[in-house]
């Protein structure tokens, strides 16, 4: 699985704009998937983890994703630490751990949310991104969290 995981998986941190009026402007969270034409490495990655779901994705294609961070932090992290992946995907992994640690930390404060996007920046050598870090550390808190994160 972890083989399998290095050509066809996916750690991210995924930032979305919220739509409330009040309070935080953006959402971060983090997410894992993997994606494949063919279903049963998908239920066998669900089957084995105990978490995610798996989704119809376009053209005769499916992906399993797990986005509860609980699961993340109790069934896909140790997943990966027992069976270590090598290369790039490592260095994301790596990341995306840490980044994971931050976000489930009770007491994840204004410093941490820019530490994680700091993370995010470093994974997936730079990635398609929707929203840049400094757009969404504007949009967040406009001065502190810039400096906080050499901006």
């Amino acid at each position: 699985m972890a083989g399998f995981a290095l050509g066809e998986a996916s750690f991210m941190i995924v930032c979305r704009p919220v739509r409330r009026a009040a309070g935080q402007k953006w959402k971060i969270s983090a997410a894992f998937n993997v994606s494949q034409n063919d279903l049963e490495p998908l239920e066998l990655f669900r089957d084995t983890l105990q978490c995610g779901t798996i989704r119809r994705a376009g053209a005769n294609g499916w992906y399993w994703e797990v986005n509860r961070l609980s699961d993340i932090r109790q069934a896909v992290v140790p997943f990966f630490e027992r069976f270590p992946l090598v290369g790039t995907k490592a260095k994301d992994f790596e990341l995306f751990r840490r980044a994971v640690a931050l976000l489930s930390d009770p007491d994840f404060c204004e410093s941490d949310y820019a530490r994680v996007l700091v993370l995010r920046e470093g994974m997936n050598n730079g990635g398609k991104r929707r929203y840049s870090m400094e757009r969404i550390l504007r949009d967040y808190t406009p001065s502190s969290l810039l400096e906080q994160a050499g901006r």
